[in-house]
């Protein structure tokens, strides 16, 4: 009898507490075959990247969907620069796509393993996490030249570059990991279960990551190493975005994209 009552006292919390999680939760687009990355171009266009379904999605503000480009094989991060042109690293083939805004296409970098989160640095450079080599790979734009700005990380992700130039890493193994200017790493994954491709730049000293482990997106001050719950019940939340005060939630789950407040 004891056993039955603390089993339905577990389902009425979840049953709540999944309620209350998702209130503040709009889903705004389905259908996709795993979203993985998330990027907005100076229209507001929303661009995903379709994993499983080897393309990009663009996603009006009415909500109508189209193909931006098919043929990528496994498309994880995806940027946006300033003149719309689109980054997107190809996890399985081992290369990063530029697409200009008229569709031209050129594979400009090579030769990397399984890159997965890309993102922009502080001053212009694309940011790859090289999951397989467990590096942080800067790429200039102009020259091509690559450079390893982190390693000896575990199945590297995510990345996201603070004010101070601090890079902060998400790791599929558990970790999340802060790396400063002078190559000090200090762990701050301790509450989290499985850092996911998601994450993006809050504050000097915040970041928001997608824990693809626990279903949730969290915010931790990197400094206090202080553990904000966001959001939760995600079915396999994976990419995380922020654009005009709202995050941008890809769940593999059921294919969506969720927003919420950020405010």
């Amino acid at each position: 009898m004891k056993k039955r009552f603390l089993h339905f006292s577990l389902f009425i919390f979840l049953f709540f507490y999944a309620g209350l999680s998702m209130a503040n939760l709009t889903k705004v687009a389905s259908g996709f075959s795993a979203p993985t990355g998330i990027a907005f171009d100076s229209s507001g266009v929303m661009y995903v990247t379709n994993w499983s379904g080897d393309s990009i999605v663009k996603v009006k503000s009415n909500g109508e969907q189209e193909t931006f480009y098919k043929g990528i094989s496994s498309p994880s991060g995806i940027v946006i620069d300033k003149q719309d042109n689109v980054y997107v690293s190809s996890y399985s083939d081992d290369y990063i796509l530029k697409i200009t805004p008229n569709g031209q296409s050129q594979k400009i970098s090579e030769g990397y393993r399984t890159p997965t989160g890309i993102a922009f640095s502080n001053n212009g450079q694309l940011l790859i996490t090289n999951r397989s080599t467990g590096e942080i790979v800067s790429l200039d734009l102009e020259t091509k030249q690559k450079t390893i700005v982190a390693n000896g990380l575990s199945t590297p992700v995510g990345v996201t570059q603070l004010a101070d130039n601090s890079l902060v890493v998400s790791q599929y193994s558990g970790r999340l990991t802060m790396i400063e200017p002078n190559g000090n790493k200090t762990e701050l994954g301790d509450q989290f279960d499985r850092p996911g491709v998601g994450i993006v730049t809050i504050s000097s000293n915040a970041v928001a990551v997608i824990d693809n482990g626990a279903g949730m997106v969290r915010q931790i001050d990197v400094k206090t190493k202080k553990v904000t719950n966001l959001a939760s019940s995600l079915s396999g939340a994976v990419a995380l975005a922020n654009y005009n005060n709202h995050y941008y939630i890809g769940t593999w789950g059921d294919g969506s994209v969720y927003t919420m407040d950020s405010n």
